[in-house]
């Protein structure tokens, strides 16, 4: 991976850090938050910036402290018991590829990217962190997960497994679906971003698969999906924080006596809805695919589909059911201050500089 690809999965890590910070100091939570904040962004970036083997000791920190995240969660028995199972074999696979030779590090390099970039069956670990992490560190999790997958993504995509374009294909589609459908059905925002990141990743590995070259651009249209989802994430808790953890409609009307958020949850909305269509006019046009006759074109042009029209109505329906609308009375709304705004502006444009221009 070279120095500007590294440099960008570096900024987009401190861009989210610097927002769930932000997000920290109007808040009433434990201060123990600042200290799991940068606990997982300096270990994220020990795993971007440090030479090997000492980068994999910081990915298996992030993965024992994602571990043990899970453990104080929620989340079902077995769900926990699965996503144990995966992170152990992934950082069982990190610690022993630090000794081995290519063929291992390569296996274990994929084992990371499935678990950090989720590509479902392997989403579990991503899943339950996300969804269930406090306040703002749902967006940071989001982005350091997704940098580190696509470091060792970019790394695997040197590698040729045989078989592997035709399995990733099935999975990216199978990915798409079941991610926009899962946010369909949800009622809460947390467990809905959480799916919709995982269906628009599921996208980015089916372009792997037909476009050999998408590896040139792939980090810049990651780090985009990373930044908008985490720039979600911190609105939502921001109002959360505010007017307490409701269910999507509860509290309409939002943009009207919240008139700053209501701007940047417009902005961030809109970008999400054209995040599948953002290849078409960036990336996909400098590169050639492989194969123009094979299916592999056929199935990223239905993921894309699928991804494009069903965020389009899960996103339109958090933006009217949340932006839109008559508000409630006898409520104390509280707008976004200004440093909430600068660091929303930041993500906002780190992820129109990544997606369009990069």
């Amino acid at each position: 991976m070279n120095i500007d690809a590294t440099a960008t999965l570096a900024c987009a890590m401190i861009l989210s850090a610097g927002c769930a910070v932000v997000g920290q100091l109007h808040s009433n939570r434990s201060s123990a938050t600042y200290a799991e904040i940068f606990i997982i962004s300096g270990l994220g970036l020990g795993g971007l910036l440090t030479p090997s083997p000492l980068n994999r000791y910081c990915l298996i920190g992030v993965l024992g402290y994602a571990a043990y995240a899970i453990l104080q969660s929620r989340c079902a028995a077995t769900r926990k018991t699965m996503s144990f199972g995966q992170i152990a074999f992934a950082i069982f696979l990190a610690l022993v590829s630090s000794f081995s030779g290519d063929s291992l590090t390569m296996f274990a390099g994929l084992v990371l990217a499935v678990t950090f970039v989720p590509l479902p069956p392997f989403h579990l670990p991503f899943a339950s962190l996300v969804a269930s992490a406090q306040g703002t560190l749902s967006g940071l999790w989001t982005t350091v997960f997704l940098s580190l997958g696509l470091a060792e993504l970019s790394e695997v995509s040197t590698f040729q497994f045989k078989g592997l374009p035709a399995a990733v294909s099935v999975l990216a589609l199978g990915g798409a679906l079941y991610g926009s459908l899962k946010s369909l059905g949800e009622a809460h925002i947390r467990p809905l971003l959480t799916y919709a990141t995982i269906a628009h990743v599921s996208m980015l590995w089916g372009l792997t698969t037909v476009f050999p070259s998408f590896s040139e651009w792939e980090i810049a249209f990651g780090v985009t999906i990373a930044l908008v989802m985490s720039g979600l994430f911190f609105m939502y808790d921001c109002v959360q924080e505010r007017l307490g953890f409701h269910r999507i409609g509860i509290l309409p009307g939002l943009a009207a006596p919240m008139p700053r958020l209501g701007i940047m949850l417009v902005i961030l909305l809109s970008i999400a809805m054209l995040l599948p269509v953002i290849p078409f006019f960036t990336g996909l046009v400098t590169l050639s695919a492989a194969d123009p006759q094979d299916v592999s074109l056929i199935v990223i042009s239905f993921i894309i589909l699928i991804v494009w029209m069903l965020g389009s109505w899960y996103f339109s329906r958090i933006l009217h059911q949340t932006a839109f609308g008559k508000a409630r009375p006898n409520i104390p709304y509280v707008d976004l201050k200004p440093a909430e705004i600068c660091s929303l502006a930041l993500l906002i444009a780190g992820a129109s500089y990544s997606g369009l221009f990069y």
